[in-house]
């Protein structure tokens, strides 16, 4: 859902951050579960697991995301949507479950729980082994090119959770040229274009409001906000998450009366 990247110091300075807010967010379900794919281009095993994520994203009942990573570029083929960040936050998990594990197709629930992306029963059932940790409603809403994230307060909240914003682009399309996977089609769904902070949460009741106009317009975009714990080893369960399909809605109406 983004094929420009934001434009993260003028976004940051845009961002209003306040203890409380005078009007409620927009209503909508809370996911069971986040699932972060780490898959790559010049790998032979991913490709099921690609079509895996594009149909578990089809469940209204998760978030799943598609993070491409420069693994396996020395073989021949350099993923042409693979990212360091994408890499570093693969290998940033392997060491905060302890077991420094890292391939592809490699899945990561709620992140804490690591299993064979093309798994689809060790997926299952590591969505409802993590399921609990969804505990923190998010509530997200985009008006007047704004995108407006409201979290209420909690007594139980942990002390160290980071907000992220996941930029995504909804579907992509990447002939492969050389490599494992030479000659092939691969489809990818949800990618992670772009990461980035956007505060700590305390506890507290808390809303985000970020102006969108660094962002291309687009009828492809779309976000993911995650909550997740931040532990001494890195990164580590997510608790809660909310999702915007289209950031800019209409947007291809728009373009075809100009």
């Amino acid at each position: 859902m983004a094929r420009d990247f934001l434009c993260g110091a003028a976004m940051m300075a845009g961002a209003v951050i306040m203890a409380a807010w005078s009007t409620p967010a927009l209503a909508q379900s809370q996911p069971r579960a986040v699932l972060e794919l780490f898959t790559s281009q010049g790998c032979s095993s991913c490709p099921p697991a690609d079509e895996l994520l594009g149909e578990l994203a089809l469940d209204s009942d998760v978030l799943a995301v598609t993070l491409p990573v420069k693994l396996w570029d020395f073989l021949g083929w350099q993923d042409t949507l693979a990212t360091q960040q994408n890499t570093d936050r693969q290998m940033a998990y392997s060491v905060a479950r302890g077991d420094r594990d890292v391939y592809t197709p490699q899945m990561m629930v709620n992140g804490e729980l690591g299993v064979v992306a093309s798994d689809r029963d060790a997926v299952e059932a590591a969505i409802n082994e993590s399921a609990d940790a969804m505990t923190l409603p998010i509530f997200a809403s985009v008006e007047n090119d704004v995108l407006s994230i409201s979290i209420p307060s909690s007594a139980e909240g942990p002390v160290d959770v980071t907000l992220w914003l996941l930029v995504v682009e909804d579907e992509v399309t990447v002939p492969i040229g050389a490599g494992e996977n030479r000659g092939r089609k691969l489809v990818y769904h949800n990618v992670v274009r772009e990461m980035r902070p956007m505060g700590m949460w305390k506890g507290r009741p808390m809303q985000i409001d970020l102006p969108l106009t660094d962002l291309k317009k687009s009828e492809s975009f779309g976000c993911i906000i995650i909550a997740q714990e931040h532990t001494f080893r890195g990164p580590g369960r997510i608790i809660g998450a909310a999702a915007v399909d289209k950031l800019f809605p209409g947007t291809a109406m728009a373009t075809a009366e100009q």
